[in-house]
């Protein structure tokens, strides 16, 4: 929805216009809003529709921080930065710097009103045509005849419908008993409920209506307040000035006004000047308010703490047929909570989808009280620790983005053993081929590796030919931690060893501690990895981001990626010391243990991009992963349901890697939960933005609209009713 923003207050100011900048910082991180402001550069408040003849308003432009806490902005420039939105003045632009980034432009408007600035901004400062006008937040009420016939911010709505037939909305804030500057938790629900009911104005557009004049308490207990369309009261008013008095002239306003004796002006008359103070009488308007009779009159129902919503015709008239219509009724209060970080890596491809899709549920950056009944339904996407699991197990009105119980895949020990059991009941699986021959092993100290091996009699008879390598792992780390490529039993007492020995508090060491851990895989090493010569034959695996949705439904995110070791492949040499981690760089593909230049330099590519690969190359490789993952969640699902549960109110997005041989043949590596999606860089963040739209669309929609949106891109492998039993 392309919006234009004006008011009669003028832009970010302390004292004169401290409600614009919390409404245009809600507007810009919590819907999909395309917003253009144009304001007046200084306050012009009760000048009505009013231009200014003959007068040729001069622009400047500032650029204001969303989320900065304060007032301040960058600028005032005398032409628009490098990068404008202001299509129209782009060319003005050149030599500029950029415009600054998480930052909203603003045009101001010298000589002008909030009608002028309505005008310019809809026919001078970008292309194409607008969907709706927004005035405001104004800072006071426009209630009652009085206020609404003399407001600018009416007045630029008025002229928007008559200039340009477009719908406009003219939005003020009423404070209290001379309390104008309010806590920012308050100017955060007046705007949560502005722009929810302006969108729901505007997606029911009644066509009798031309604008609408909204008046917003600035109360405690707004989230609860109901809106209501009501007509103007009819006030009237006594001269808003005080009587004549005498100043001196070029001096400052005085503050008594004196005069001579018996009103007389002073001896030198000709060094003074007579004015008329300014002073109207707000309280007798508001005590009219309260006393008419009216229940449905605009003074009234903002003095009760209700949000008037006035329907108008741009000469003043009232749309009577929809006074005592239900407003915003129709609707379930929604909310999207999301708990990570603005600065995370996916913070904003999620924020950006939810309000693609989703632009009438509220997005909050703190999970409400679930218990209070504020919202029909809360979607949190959060890190698994902010997730509440008593709500997730006991609440159909709750959703969140991760499963409570699935380390039946995301550990590999886990892993293993599930794969393990369903290969053995099904041995045509997919799966059988798909895992290298692994074991489990507990060590809780290296002194007790010779027993482990004792009991698991089968890895000892393997290792014992010492014709393959292998490769441990420990099962509940990540990072690459604890990984090692060894040959013979000699080899691994001497991996466990070095873990006992190393004392280092280096952050991107791979040493891990194995009392602590216990649990380890032994896997068969790959001798044949897929190699690229594009690529300098180095090793790679490939991440493929596959999402759970429900009791059970399995999507594989078909743009995959390819993370390549720092090094050439090489396989261990005869003299390969297995506990040293210098021989690991061409074996271990983990970006997390590779310098930044390392990252940099063609560490992460879309698979797709690979050259060395024809497109039917590529097209069975991903196929084979669709297979694989459709047998996996079918082993988790069915054999271990004690610790893989999918709930029907959550989703969750793991990282899958898979190794290809060069044969093309695919092999399952390991699941990870809460992948580390920054590992895909800034070139390839269209790639993580694609996949949220997806996610939202697919996973999240459906929570409050029950409708999804198509993506080629997300290929669904598995619909399964895990508890059809």
């Amino acid at each position: 929805m392309r919006v234009l923003l004006t008011n009669d207050d003028g832009p970010p100011h302390d004292a004169y216009s401290p409600y614009v900048r919390h409404f245009v910082d809600h507007v810009a991180r919590h819907t999909g809003w395309e917003l253009t402001i144009c304001v007046p550069d200084r306050q012009r408040s009760w000048v009505g529709k009013a231009h200014f003849p003959n007068a040729n308003p001069r622009a400047s432009f500032i650029y204001t921080a969303v989320g900065a806490g304060d007032n301040g902005f960058d600028g005032p420039h005398a032409v628009p930065l490098r990068g404008s939105g202001l299509t129209q003045m782009a060319r003005c632009a050149a030599g500029q710097r950029e415009v600054p980034a998480g930052h909203v432009e603003w045009c101001l408007l010298e000589n002008s009103t909030p009608a002028t600035c309505a005008d310019i901004g809809l026919n001078h400062l970008v292309d194409g045509e607008f969907d709706l006008v927004v005035s405001g937040p104004n800072v006071g009420r426009n209630t009652s005849s009085a206020y609404i016939t003399s407001s600018g911010t009416v007045g630029a709505a008025m002229n928007a419908v008559i200039t340009n037939q477009v719908p406009a909305i003219a939005l003020s804030w009423a404070y209290f008993d001379g309390a104008a500057v309010v806590s920012d938790a308050l100017f955060r629900e007046a705007s949560e409920r502005s722009v929810e009911l302006i969108q729901w104005l505007y997606d029911r557009w009644d066509p009798r209506v031309e604008l609408y004049s909204i008046n917003v308490p600035l109360k405690e207990g707004l989230r609860s307040a109901r809106a209501l369309y009501t007509s103007i009261y009819p006030t009237q008013w006594c001269s808003v000035y005080s009587g004549v008095r005498v100043v001196p002239l070029g001096g400052a306003v005085g503050a008594d006004g004196e005069t001579g004796a018996d009103g007389e002006a002073p001896a030198q008359a000709d060094s003074v000047a007579l004015e008329f103070q300014w002073s109207p009488n707000f309280a007798k308007a508001r005590q009219a308010a309260l006393s008419a009779s009216g229940e449905l009159q605009d003074g009234k129902v903002i003095e009760e703490g209700h949000i008037s919503v006035t329907p108008l015709l741009a000469n003043f008239q009232v749309v009577e047929d929809k006074l005592g219509e239900p407003i915003m009724e129709d609707r379930e209060r929604t909310c999207a909570a999301i708990t990570i970080p603005p600065t995370d890596y996916v913070y904003g491809p999620l924020t950006a989808a939810l309000k693609r899709h989703l632009p009438g549920v509220a997005i909050t950056e703190m999970l409400p009280d679930l218990e209070s009944g504020q919202y029909s339904k809360v979607f949190h996407y959060g890190d698994y620790e902010q997730l509440d699991v008593d709500h997730l197990f006991s609440s159909s009105n709750y959703y969140a983005n991760a499963y409570i119980y699935r380390k039946a895949l995301i550990r590999k020990h886990f892993l293993s053993h599930t794969i393990h059991s369903y290969v053995v009941k099904r041995p045509e699986s997919v799966l059988k081929r798909a895992y290298l021959e692994s074991f489990n092993i507990e060590v809780d100290y290296a002194e007790f590796l010779d027993d482990a091996l004792d009991e698991n009699w089968e890895l000892r008879q393997e290792l014992e030919q010492e014709t393959k390598w292998w490769i441990l792992k420990p099962s509940m780390t990540d990072k690459g931690q604890g990984i090692r490529i060894f040959k013979t039993i000699e080899d691994l007492q001497a991996i466990f060893d070095s873990f006992e020995e190393e004392d280092t508090d280096d952050e991107e060491s791979t040493r891990v501690v194995s009392s602590q851990l216990r649990n380890f895989i032994i896997q068969e090493y790959l001798p044949n990895p897929l190699l690229l010569p594009s690529m300098d034959n180095r090793k790679f695996h490939i991440r493929c981001y596959i999402v759970c949705n429900g009791d059970l439904q399995v999507y594989v995110y078909s743009r995959m990626l390819a993370l390549f070791a720092p090094t050439p492949f090489a396989l261990p040499a005869a003299n390969h010391d297995a506990a040293d981690i210098k021989n690991l760089s061409c074996h271990l593909t983990n970006t997390c243990l590779q310098t930044e230049s390392g990252v940099a330099d063609n560490a992460v590519r879309e698979f797709d991009s690979l050259e060395g690969l024809t497109g039917e190359q590529k097209e069975k490789v991903k196929a084979e992963i669709q297979d694989i993952t459709r047998e996996l969640f079918l082993a988790a699902v069915n054999l271990n349901r004690l610790h893989f549960q999918p709930l029907a109110n959550a989703f969750e997005t793991f990282g899958v890697d898979f190794l290809v041989d060069e044969n093309l043949n695919v092999k399952l590596l390991e699941v990870n939960a809460f992948p580390d999606f920054k590992q895909t860089g800034d070139d390839l963040k269209g790639l993580i933005d694609q996949l949220f739209d997806s996610i939202v669309s697919h996973c999240v929609k459906p929570i409050f609209e029950k409708t999804v949106n198509s993506d080629p891109a997300f290929v669904q492998v598995l619909d399964h009713s895990s508890n059809d039993w």
